[in-house]
Order: C-alpha cells, then structure tokens, then sequence
C-alpha cells in the first residue's frame, strides 16, 4: 500500500530527526563545557550582587538544544537516564509506525502521516520527562537530610566548602551526584551560591534557589550561618512534608479518573456479553469505528487534563 509506505517514511524521518538531534546535542555538550571552564580561567571583577537565581535559563541557539528542550531530554544529567536515549527513539519509532497504521484505515492517509510523527514525539517526550520527574522527586525528598548534614558539620566547626564536600560523600545518590558537581565548580573558582544556582537550574527545585540566595546574603551581611541554614532547613522540612500530604490527597483524585477511564471498557465488555450487535456497531462500521476513535482521544484528553491538573495543584 503506497500510502502505508509513506506512513512509514514519515516515521524514518522522525527517528533521523530524534537520533540526529540528541546525537548533536550530545557531541556539542563537550565544546560547551570546555568553553565554560575557559570562561571560568578568565579574570572576573567583583561578584554581582545576586547570584542570578531569578534569570531565565540560558537559550541554546542550536536545533540540537531545542530538540532537547521540546523532548524534555536533558544531554547534561546523565545519572538521570534510566533508558538510553537510543531506546528512547526506538520506541518514539515504533509509536509512530503504530500510529500511523492504525490511523490509515481510520482517517485517512493524510492525517495519519501527520499523527505519526506528533505520536512519537509524545512518546519521546513523556518517557524522558518521566525520567526527570523521578530523579528530582528523589532529590527532592532528600533535601531535608541534606540540609541537616550541613548545618551539623557547621557546628561542628567545618567550613561551608567542606560541609559540601561532605555531602558528596555522605549523602545517597542522586543528591551525592548533585553536591559532587557542585563541589567541583566551587573547586574551579565558582563562588558557592554561583554553584548552588547551576543546582536549582538543573533539578528546577525552589529549595536549592532558597539556600543558594540565603549563603550569598549571609556572605555578604555575616551572622551566625549555623542558625542561618537551620532556620532554612525547618522551613525546607515543612514544604517537603506539605508536598508529601498533597501527594497522599491527590491520591483521591487519581484513584477517581482510573474509574472513570475503566468504567466506559467495563460497560462495554458487559454489553458485549448481554447484546453483542450494539458493540459491532462500533467495531464493523466504519463510521462506528470513527465514533469509537473520537471517544478514545477525548477520554485520553480529559484523563491528560486530570493529571495536568493534579500535578498543578501539588506544585501550589
């Protein structure tokens, strides 16, 4: 069927696409950190005032970056990477020709060519958007303990450069992985709430923005910073077990769009068992099949919405 082989070329494109973006995203992240680590050699004048917590990320130029950022894929936190990326696109490739074979008969070739990349890409995307909620839930779940190490190695008499240091060795990974790089940007020159900056920036938690902008103003007004981080750590403590209890309470919510998801299947099988010729309907007709098809992305877009804004309400 020449329709179905331009289906499938479109999904060629998009595994070309996927694997030819994450590869270039990957050999450019050599020659960047390379030009960091020069820039870091070079004189600096006076350290600004705030430590730049509040900026936007930086923008990438590259079709690589953007890639990445649309594929939520991060070349940089390796540790993050449950899946290889190249599984990653082959799965996205296997979507996508799903996809467009399903919808071939469905909705014709047109639409179908264009559904099958867009699905792969979903794919793609949510596979590695999941890998980094993962890795900065566990992170954020460590963040108390972390905190408690440091201020009891303070008033032990360390200094703050060593309490950190302590930490990439104490704590349990990925939090150990996390204080590791950032004792060595503070090894190469980097000032501490500079470091704990790129911290916030790569796990995008607001309790390492915290204590990067409470070290660089005790830095710069003094005062006990053994007090100073166990204040903070009693609040960090507090917004962590506040995120754990609305965790537990969308738990309601989540457990409420699995019924009514399930509940539309389960009437079906009971109707297919009592009146079996008012599910043919839907599985012989073509226009049923189209009905069905119209039914199935809506309960996928309303269950994408529950989720959306169960997530949103456990961010506030």
């Amino acid at each position: 069927m020449p329709h179905a082989g331009l289906v499938l070329l479109g999904g060629l494109l998009l595994l070309s696409l996927l694997l030819g973006g994450l590869a270039l995203a990957r050999l450019g992240h050599g020659p960047q950190l390379r030009a960091r680590v020069q820039a870091l050699s070079r004189p600096v004048g006076p350290a600004p005032a705030a430590p730049g917590i509040r900026l936007g990320r930086p923008t990438r130029g590259r079709m690589g970056a953007r890639l990445c950022r649309a594929l939520r894929y991060h070349p940089d936190i390796p540790q993050q990477q449950v899946i290889a990326w190249p599984v990653v696109a082959l799965a996205a490739l296997a979507a996508a020709a799903l996809a467009g074979v399903w919808l071939h008969g469905l909705v014709g070739p047109a639409l179908a060519l264009a559904a099958a990349p867009l699905a792969g890409l979903l794919v793609a995307r949510g596979i590695f958007g999941w890998q980094h909620r993962c890795w900065a839930e566990a992170i954020f779940l460590q963040i108390p303990e972390a905190l408690g190490l440091m201020v009891r190695a303070i008033r032990a008499g360390l200094p703050l450069a060593e309490a950190i240091r302590n930490l990439s060795t104490e704590m349990p990974a990925p939090t150990r992985d996390e204080f590791a790089r950032v004792a060595g940007d503070m090894a190469i020159g980097r000032p501490v709430e500079a470091a704990l900056a790129r911290l916030h920036d790569r796990t995008g938690l607001t309790e390492y923005a915290f204590l990067a902008v409470t070290l660089g103003l005790q830095a710069q007004t003094g005062g006990s910073l053994a007090e100073t981080l166990d204040n903070l750590a009693e609040m960090v403590r507090k917004r962590v077990a506040m995120a754990k209890r609305a965790r537990a309470l969308a738990g309601e919510a989540k457990a409420q769009a699995g019924l009514l998801v399930v509940l539309p299947f389960v009437a079906a099988i009971g109707m297919s068992l009592i009146q079996p010729f008012y599910i043919q309907a839907f599985t012989q007709d073509p226009a049923g099949q189209r009905m069905a098809m119209v039914g199935l992305g809506l309960m996928l877009l309303g269950l994408l919405t529950i989720r959306w804004l169960i997530r949103q309400a456990g961010r506030d």
